[in-house]
């Protein structure tokens, strides 16, 4: 059982594309990452002001969901496939 008091507890990331993640908590955004060109990630709060450049994306990742830089916060990532949708067949019209 996780506890629902610890800072990263209840958030979720979403990979929009490639070095693009979306962070939110029970629906509410809480901000975005941004890898760039050069392999670093900046993170951006909910407002899009940036709360700080990082080399890891975990570290990114504790900085928007904690509002500041992290403290040895420990993030951990999992893969979450989704089926694709199935291709729409002739129907009885």
């Amino acid at each position: 059982m996780v506890s629902s008091d610890r800072p990263g507890a209840g958030v979720v990331w979403a990979r929009v594309e490639e070095g693009f993640h979306v962070g939110s908590r029970m629906g509410v955004f809480l901000g975005y990452i941004d890898r760039q060109p050069d392999g670093v990630f900046l993170a951006y709060d909910g407002a899009s002001r940036v709360v700080g450049r990082f080399r890891a994306l975990t570290a990114a990742m504790a900085a928007v969901t904690n509002g500041q830089p992290p403290h040895d916060e420990v993030i951990t990532l999992e893969q979450v496939r989704v089926p694709a949708p199935r291709p729409i067949t002739g129907g009885d019209r």
